[in-house]
């Protein structure tokens, strides 16, 4: 057990870019009224990712624990279609990537709670949800399970704060190796800007964004307990991609 902790701590840790630099302490000399509603959806999109990554329920006494890894491979446009963004220009930002230590449990009425939290280059994210199976978990192979899951997040970073939910339906197949899963979803971001100095009029205000994304990726059984999922995202920023590697028993 010992050594399966430390391969995941050590997959966490080699999961991570490089660069340390704070990019979300970048938000209060970029951010305008032009690009904050972008900017609060791509947020969304970002928090939302990576909540499902089996397609199953765990049931039961199930337990589950791992790294996770979300990325937006381009943040949006503004409105008026320049590459400023709220963290600045779009080809220097470049990927955006957050990790996620995630821990999930199986309980009563084909329910699945989970919690998940982390904090990284200026950012801290820390929330939860409920999975819930909507029809009986059948592990012959081919079977599906349909699945719902909601979930709600609070972020903090130095110059803005934002809660965050989530609701999304999700379909899986079983196979012997591996599960494939499809979802879509909506966020639901709220953002309070504490500082914006292009724009000072934002300084105070909150702004209300929605989004809708879609997700599709597989899950395979490791050795040891071990879970791997690899999984693409289409949300309002264009392409973005998750995978987690965990514990599960």
């Amino acid at each position: 057990m010992k050594k399966i902790i430390f391969v995941l701590l050590a997959v966490f840790i080699l999961v991570l870019p490089g660069e340390a630099k704070n990019i979300w302490d970048d938000f209060a000399t970029h951010v305008t009224q032009d690009n904050v509603r972008a900017f609060t959806k791509d947020l969304g999109g970002l928090i939302g990712s990576g909540t499902y990554t089996t397609g199953r329920v765990l049931g039961w006494g199930g337990f589950q624990i791992g790294p996770r890894g979300t990325m937006i491979f381009k943040m949006s446009q503004d409105k008026n279609e320049t590459d400023q963004t709220a963290l600045g220009n779009r080809e220097e930002v470049g990927e955006v990537f957050y990790p996620w230590l995630q821990a999930d449990i199986g309980m009563p009425f084909r329910l699945d709670g989970f919690i998940r939290a982390s904090s990284y280059q200026g950012m801290t994210i820390a929330g939860g949800g409920l999975r819930w199976g909507i029809t009986r978990p059948n592990e012959m192979l081919g079977s599906f399970q349909p699945m719902l899951v909601v979930s709600a997040h609070s972020a903090s970073a130095r110059d803005f704060s934002a809660t965050h939910y989530n609701a999304s339906l999700v379909l899986s197949m079983k196979f012997k190796y591996f599960v494939p899963y499809i979802g879509g979803g909506v966020d639901y971001t709220t953002l309070h800007i504490n500082q914006a100095l292009l724009a000072p009029e934002l300084s105070g205000d909150n702004e209300y964004a929605a989004t809708a994304r879609a997700t599709a990726g597989l899950n395979f059984k490791l050795p040891s307990f071990l879970d791997l999922s690899l999984a693409a995202n289409y949300a309002y920023y264009g392409l973005g991609a998750e995978a987690s590697v965990s514990l599960r028993f």
